[in-house]
């Protein structure tokens, strides 16, 4: 019986090789390699601006800071998502106010709407699983009523419809589309608040000045946030593979569709009535699935759970399904199989 893993890192052989490279080199730390991968990444995906940062959670708290965010400023963001998008709000004590999410677990855009008000600060979309549902309606929304709209595009890296935002917040992690085993990239729109973000993601310095002159003034309380070299030689070997990455799970979303999943670029998911036998079923032939993210107003951080009407509906009924290099169209095919016979034998 063959096996399907929920989640598996996609490690090129170059980036093994470059990652062989620089442990040789006696240059670990930020470097070279650093300032190549940020380059790279950027004409790649044709974005200006961009700051390689050491995880994508320290991508979103250096965004949540350069916009301004701060005591009492009210922020709307999903209620599901990696605690990681809303746990620098809390830091920020900043007022979180949980959006319902829709059908296909993106945020629900006309409850982002009811929730706006004079105190809204920021509004922050979370693409679940790579899905860029609900993003051009708030782009239209946040430059209307002059509210600064954040992707956590965490998931989202090889989809056809992000970076869009005022800050775009990209996870490199161990197991997504692109990794450098960990790291994340900062995408700015504004010239200004990458310039403050060059400084602030190494302890407020201007690095480079640093380097040529000995010693500089930094412009404020910075971070330790910077990629290292390493990391930045795995992501530029998977970088160069990525194409073919992309292709591959575009591929698989096409065949998720064609069994009624959500398709993402990062995984697919599905709404199912007996998610527990369901999961038991898939395992048992050899199919691992899970639910990855939970609803934060769960967790007593958050202040407890609130009346979300969608989320309490399917809670109990979302399920996630394996798109990575290791899956094949044909396993898409038997994993519809799979899940249509445990349904007959439901009802």
């Amino acid at each position: 019986m063959r096996k399907i893993k929920l989640m598996t890192p996609h490690v090129s052989w170059r980036a093994v090789w470059n990652a062989m490279r620089v442990l040789r080199s006696g240059q670990l730390a930020e470097g070279p390699q650093f300032k190549k991968f940020e380059a790279e990444f950027a004409q790649k995906f044709g974005f200006e601006n961009v700051l390689a940062l050491n995880s994508g959670t320290t991508a979103l708290e250096l965004a949540y800071e350069l916009a301004g965010i701060g005591e009492g400023d009210e922020v709307i963001t999903t209620v599901l998502t990696c605690i990681a998008t809303n746990v620098p709000l809390l830091r920020e004590k900043a007022k979180i106010v949980f959006a319902d999410v829709d059908y296909d677990l993106n945020m629900d855009v006309e409850d982002v709407k009811r929730k706006i008000t004079p105190k809204t600060k920021a509004i922050v979309f979370v693409h679940f699983g790579g899905n860029n549902r609900g993003l051009k309606e708030l782009l239209e929304i946040a430059r209307d009523k002059k509210i600064t709209l954040i992707e956590d595009a965490a998931q989202a890296v090889g989809s056809d419809f992000w970076g869009k935002a005022d800050f775009t917040c990209v996870s490199l992690q161990a197991v997504k589309t692109l990794t450098s085993g960990d790291g994340g990239m900062l995408i700015c729109k504004n010239k200004d608040h990458y310039e403050r973000g060059r400084h602030l993601r190494w302890y407020g310095y201007n690095r480079e000045e640093r380097q040529r002159l000995g010693d500089v003034d930094p412009i404020g309380a910075g971070y330790k946030y910077h990629m290292n070299d390493i990391a930045a030689a795995i992501g530029r070997g998977n970088l160069a593979a990525i194409d073919k990455v992309i292709l591959h799970r575009r591929a698989l979303m096409e065949a998720y569709k064609k069994i009624d999943c959500i398709p993402g670029i990062w995984f697919a998911s599905k709404i199912v009535n007996d998610r527990k036998g369901l999961t038991k079923f898939l395992k048992d032939h050899g199919v691992e699935t899970g639910i990855y993210h939970y609803r934060n107003d769960q967790y007593t951080i958050f202040g407890g759970r609130q009346e979300l009407k969608k989320m309490n509906e399917i809670e109990d009924k979302y399920m996630i399904l394996p798109t990575h290099h290791k899956v094949t169209v044909q396993d898409v095919e038997r994993i519809g199989e799979l899940i249509r016979s445990y349904e007959i034998s439901k009802s």
